[in-house]
């Protein structure tokens, strides 16, 4: 109910909500300041690969994302992914409309990733 009350708000008042993104070659940097990464694909997806410390809330699941985001604090730096950016792209509306402060996602999400670390392993 949440999300379709967001999702009206948007389309109604005639803005819309741009995540900020990263880099994937700028995430390594960021992950030495220890922020909060999550991946919020599927338990599937994220069994057959992610990004080392990387945790697992699927923004699809029976559970309500924002309810399992409940007890992290609002202003811990949280960067989010997904495989492309889409999902992600919803958790970060979702998140920053529940009041996180300091969100971003992964540009091009596990994807690029996986296509930084196999550019950064052949030079």
């Amino acid at each position: 109910m949440k999300k379709i009350i967001l999702i009206l708000s948007i389309l109604l008042s005639g803005t819309t909500i741009q995540a900020q993104n990263i880099e994937a070659n700028k995430l390594a940097v960021k992950l030495k300041k220890q922020p909060l990464l999550i991946d919020v694909r599927t338990t599937e997806e994220y069994n057959e690969g992610t990004i080392l410390g990387a945790m697992n809330l699927n923004l699809n699941s029976s559970d309500s994302f924002l309810k399992l985001t409940e007890h992290i604090e609002k202003d811990r730096e949280i960067i989010l992914f997904c495989q492309s950016g889409v999902r992600s792209n919803e958790a970060y509306e979702q998140l920053k409309s529940d009041g996180f402060k300091n969100v971003s996602q992964l540009e091009g999400g596990y994807e690029r990733w996986l296509e930084q670390e196999e550019e950064n392993s052949s030079k």
